[in-house]
């Protein structure tokens, strides 16, 4: 589960769509087929479709984050950058991974887990090795 709930907006509403569905959305612009980030501003004149992605990329970059819980304990969460297959970067808590080694250039693919407990809450993407 992420560290907060999620709430999608206008902007948002797509690519939350897809993720609900278990489809990593991004836009592609028609007249290139570039593919862009889901964060990438869309304008209402902009010739862009919302098309799935593989789901499948590469650390590029990578952190263990320390947290304290309420009890006193602690954890660490991974966070990286992921080179998504089809371009873009995508920031992602990575899940199933040894925060002591190298993660630079494993190959992962997405999974989808809901960021909290209400409807509202949304489903977001994370990562883990393929």
């Amino acid at each position: 589960m992420a560290l907060v709930p999620v709430v999608r907006d206008h902007a948002s509403a797509a690519f939350f769509d897809g993720t609900r569905a278990g489809r990593f959305l991004l836009p592609r612009r028609r007249d290139t087929g570039e593919h862009l980030s889901p964060h990438t501003p869309i304008a209402a004149d902009d010739d862009v479709e919302h098309v799935p992605a593989s789901g499948a990329g590469k650390v590029v970059s990578w952190s263990a984050v320390h947290h304290t819980r309420p009890d006193g304990g602690s954890f660490r969460l991974v966070v990286g950058i992921v080179e998504l297959d089809e371009g873009p970067w995508w920031w992602t808590r990575l899940e199933d991974v040894d925060p002591d080694t190298d993660l630079t250039d494993l190959r992962v693919e997405v999974v989808f887990e809901p960021s909290g407990e209400e409807p509202e809450h949304e489903v977001v993407p994370c990562f883990r090795p393929a």
